[in-house]
């Protein structure tokens, strides 16, 4: 499991995707260092991440920026272990899904009457 001695663990069960965001908080006034496994179902775990964090700060990262080339497989969900030597807040952000079809999509621009349609469309 871990390598590192803490008295701060923390399980996230709901089935991250690569693409979530994880967020953690530092809340103490030291140092942490976390350590984050990734594990899927019938895959072998991935990790431990080190992290360290300053006091008092946080960290936001993509979880397949975390684990890099050997990352996890984009459809698998995953559970992730947080270990810490410092008490830590997690926040998992999940990614939004629908960004990449909506992003391609361009913006609607409202249309504008000329200025003599809208002072004859009042005048009426």
């Amino acid at each position: 499991m871990s390598t590192m001695a803490g008295d701060w663990k923390m399980t996230i069960v709901d089935g991250c995707m690569p693409g979530d965001q994880l967020s953690l908080l530092n809340v103490s006034a030291g140092i942490a260092r976390v350590e984050l496994t990734l594990c899927a179902e019938g895959g072998q775990p991935l990790g431990p991440i080190r992290l360290v964090i300053p006091p008092q700060r946080t960290r936001s990262s993509v979880l397949a920026d975390l684990v890099g080339a050997g990352g996890p497989v984009r459809e698998l969900p995953h559970s992730v272990v947080v270990v810490s030597d410092a008490p830590v807040l997690v926040q998992p952000h999940p990614a939004d899904r629908d960004a990449p079809e909506t992003a391609q999509q361009p913006a609607q621009q409202p249309t504008r009457q000329p200025a003599q349609q809208s002072a004859q469309q009042s005048a009426a």
